[in-house]
């Protein structure tokens, strides 16, 4: 096993919108709300316990638990130093690399009586380029969860919902707590974009990848396809017939964005391109054109909708404003 398994972490500039109502919140809150003091695996086990919860609800009790009291351990990675990431020394400690949230994961949900198996493999986070040799095996560089859901593996990723990271001015990781509940229950059609395990049979997708395969996906995550503008079947259909996927520039700010846009980051002249989108976070869209021009959509209901039909080359963003009027791109094209 690659000594890189335990230094992968995600590196995303999260935008500090407002977590949106869930149906776990009761379950979040009774996770958060265990013991500071206990003791041991079992003294929490015993906590969560108290009360009667459906396998989902298991995952998510602790997966709450895990982002709200396990911080990640920074100085290991920097100095690539890993030390003991078993799950009692992580449940004392309360740091840990990827491999320790995944093993305490791991501990927590097997006593709480979950179909629960800790996953190595490669994953698109944290200046993962820096791991990248030619062969899948000394690329390993992360750790996660599957757990069986109602008789269907899913993907749980306890580091990633903890936080994100961002490099300081020496180079050096520097990580910041902040809840993400997008690395939970996962379907593994949505995971294999930035996640692939070291042993392939454990994809469970219906066309399973090889290693090159998986270097060659855009970076999407499960928010991207929460939006419904892509699949990602649509997108290994494409490459396992050999075909070019050239997606436009995407930035998904938004827990409850819908979408329809053009899927092609280089558009055609004199045809028309339809865009709509919703979010109750949006304010305002608008066309920026080669960063000059600016037409805003026209808003219809809950949607901002926008035909470009134009013979006009160049750049065209669609750029969003939330609430407080603040201005993110959310899309960048070319028109040829």
């Amino acid at each position: 096993m690659s000594k890189l398994l335990f230094f992968s972490f995600l590196f995303i500039l999260n935008i500090g919108f407002t977590q949106k109502k869930t149906e776990f919140d009761e379950v979040d809150s009774y996770a958060r709300l265990a013991p500071k003091n206990s003791q041991t695996i079992d003294d929490l086990v015993s906590y969560f316990s108290q009360k009667s919860y459906t396998d989902i609800e298991k995952a998510r009790l602790i997966y709450v638990w895990l982002t709200e009291n396990i911080s990640y351990d920074d100085r290991a990675y920097n100095l690539k130093n890993i030390g003991d990431n078993s799950a009692k020394t992580v449940f004392k400690t309360k740091k840990a690399v990827c491999a320790g949230f995944a093993n305490l994961y791991t501990e927590l949900g097997e006593k709480l009586g979950l179909e629960i198996i800790t996953v190595s493999g490669v994953a698109k986070g944290y200046e993962y380029e820096e791991d990248l040799v030619d062969n899948l095996e000394e690329s390993v560089n992360h750790a996660w969860n599957l757990i069986r859901i109602n008789n269907e593996w899913r993907v749980f990723d306890a580091t990633w919902g903890e936080g994100f990271g961002a490099s300081n001015k020496k180079g050096k990781l520097v990580s910041t707590k902040e809840f993400n509940d997008d690395w939970f229950n996962i379907e593994p059609a949505q995971a294999i974009f930035t996640h692939l395990p070291e042993d392939l049979t454990k994809q469970y997708i219906s066309a399973p990848i090889n290693f090159q395969t998986f270097l060659a996906l855009p970076w999407l995550t499960p928010r991207e396809f929460k939006t419904e503008w892509l699949t990602p079947e649509e997108i290994l259909l494409k490459l396992n017939e050999k075909k070019k996927v050239d997606l436009p520039v995407y930035y998904n700010f938004f827990n409850d964005l819908k979408l329809i846009a053009p899927k092609e980051r280089i558009l055609k002249k004199g045809k028309p391109h339809e865009f709509s989108l919703k979010s109750k976070e949006i304010r305002g869209v608008f066309i920026y054109l080669n960063e000059e021009e600016v037409i805003p959509f026209s808003k219809d209901g809950e949607y901002f909708k926008y035909i470009i039909n134009t013979k006009n080359p160049g750049s065209y963003h669609v750029v969003v404003s939330n609430k407080n009027n603040e201005l993110y791109t959310l899309l960048e094209y070319i028109i040829d």
